[in-house]
């Protein structure tokens, strides 16, 4: 039959003039087809097309298109557009156009994409669907990067890390991914718990690598296993320390490994005169530990290493007491209280206020000591005053170094009581005079405070604040997802271009066609 000599002689409502009706009807003829061919039901474009208004049709062209994949959905109203049915608004025709288009030209929309306050559910799908693609080319802001790692299916943003296209500002506030995704973005924010949480058993133990290393725990350089090629390199130079006994300097600028370092090679040569940080360190400490062994041997009757050990300090502190750092400060106030501890003929008391002179000292300034070492500087100075005028000589200078405590420690007396068990009469009698002087102190009844040593203890401790080095230079988490597939790389432009379609139903007065691709893929995609 032919359909020219059927059609009706009045144009419907809506098309203006019949040039618009039969391009229209063209349009739909095409549209017809392609629904058919997508298995879609489409009698009613085949029946109507000669009889419906331009509304009417437009909105049976959406009713048959709104079934199919959504990029087609789009692409066929487009077609109906352009012939002048009504199924798209101008701005969504545009949308339509830059999708089916890839979006090329989509720089000269680069105003108005972004998130505003009366922003559309259709806006939103929109604008996180060019964001994904620009991204690609062009940073992102964070926020935007932020809502697209909470939006895509997971194996695309894994791309988007791989690619470096995200950012560590892309890790969500909140949610299911963040954990992950700071693995991949900012492995050092994941602490132990989000490790063990994550599985990700190869930085929980290059993180106790380092810990035990900057905890001066040497065995770990017997546990080679597991480590990586860095890893494994450090512990060949740590063992070559170990073997020599001399520390490289280049190891010496990394702080964390000072503990270790002292552990591995405690009489390790230093010269001081190039190195200003790890050989003063270290030599402090071996001047701090020598005094502890000693007074511990003197309390268990072993007096000629208790005379070796003051010896050995001595030594060590006159070779620093001119370095012009706070060391030097720390070696001329042991050289003071050895001098009265264990003077050649007796306590030398004019001697070690001499030493302790600023006006002698060859090296840092006092005044650019901090003030609580300049405060217990003075306080020694007193000390020392006061037992000149005495002429005590058997005064316990420093009862906690005789009990093997801190200065101040709290713990004091529960020390004394494990050593005076272990000692002889006399080694728990100098024990038991320590505990004595220390409970005067306490009491405020002593007239003579303890001598101080150190002047800082905090210098000299593990410096532990340097540890997160280590932490710092951690790789980023290898990815635990499979490469994207293509429905999934193609999930933001599906949902724009289900949005346009969903516009477009909205418009005709066309229900939602129901549950989202989004959500189901999302529903598959593996948090």
């Amino acid at each position: 039959m032919n359909q020219a000599n059927d059609a009706p002689s009045a144009v419907p409502s809506g098309f203006g003039t019949r040039e618009t009706w039969q391009e229209a009807r063209r349009a739909v003829t095409l549209i017809a087809k392609a629904v058919r061919e997508a298995g879609q039901p489409c009698e009613a474009l085949a029946d109507g097309q000669y009889t419906l208004t331009a509304d009417e049709l437009a909105r049976t062209v959406v009713q048959a298109v709104r079934y199919l994949d959504p990029v087609e959905a789009v692409r066929l109203l487009a077609e109906a557009h352009n012939a002048g049915l009504p199924v798209l608004s101008d701005s969504q025709a545009l949308r339509a156009r830059f999708l089916l288009d890839d979006l090329n030209g989509l720089k000269t929309l680069a105003r108005g994409l972004e998130e505003s306050a009366s922003e559309t559910v259709a806006d939103r799908t929109w604008r996180l669907y060019t964001c994904y693609e620009r991204l690609k080319y062009v940073p992102a802001e964070a926020s935007a990067q932020r809502e697209l790692t909470d939006y895509l299916p997971l194996p695309v943003v894994d791309d988007l890390v791989d690619a470096a296209c995200l950012t560590a500002r892309a890790v969500p506030e909140q949610g299911p991914r963040r954990l992950y995704l700071q693995a991949r973005l900012t492995p050092a924010a994941v602490g132990t718990d989000g490790l063990r949480e994550l599985g990700w058993h190869s930085e929980m133990l290059r993180r106790e690598f380092y810990t035990r290393l900057a905890d001066g725990d040497a065995s770990v350089l017997d546990q080679p296993s597991g480590l990586s090629s860095g890893m494994r390199e450090l512990v060949s130079e740590l063992s070559r320390v170990r073997k020599s006994g001399r520390v490289a300097p280049e190891l010496t600028k990394k702080r964390w490994l000072w503990p270790v370092l002292e552990r591995l090679a405690p009489q390790t040569p230093v010269d001081l005169r190039r190195d200003k940080s790890f050989g003063p360190w270290l030599l402090v400490r071996r001047i701090q530990r020598a005094l502890r062994l000693a007074h511990q041997s003197r309390v268990r009757g072993e007096e000629q290493r208790y005379l070796t050990l003051l010896r050995t300090a001595w030594n060590d502190a006159h070779a620093l007491q001119r370095s012009w750092t706070l060391a030097g400060w720390e070696a001329r106030n042991v050289m003071s209280y050895l001098l009265v501890l264990h003077g050649d003929d007796g306590p030398r008391y004019e001697e070690a206020l001499d030493t302790l002179s600023s006006t002698s000292a060859r090296g840092m300034r006092e005044d650019k000591l901090p003030w609580e070492a300049r405060r217990r500087l003075e306080s020694n100075r007193e000390v020392l005053h006061q037992l000149a005028r005495q002429r005590e000589s058997n005064h316990v200078l420093n009862p906690y170094l005789v009990l093997g405590v801190p200065d101040g420690a709290d713990n004091w007396k529960e020390r004394w009581r494990i050593l005076r068990r272990s000692l002889d009469l006399d080694g728990e009698a100098l024990a038991n005079e320590a505990k004595d002087v220390i409970e005067a102190f306490e009491r405020g009844r002593a007239t003579v405070p303890p001598y101080a040593v150190p002047l800082m203890p905090g210098k000299w401790a593990h410096p532990h604040a340097d540890v997160p080095e280590a932490v710092r230079s951690a790789m980023s988490m290898p990815r635990q997802t499979a490469p994207a597939t293509e429905t999934e790389r193609q999930f933001a432009k599906q949902q724009a271009a289900a949005a346009v379609v969903g516009t477009a139903c909205d418009a005709v007065g066309l229900p939602p066609v129901g549950e989202s691709s989004e959500d189901l893929l999302r529903k598959s995609s593996s948090e």
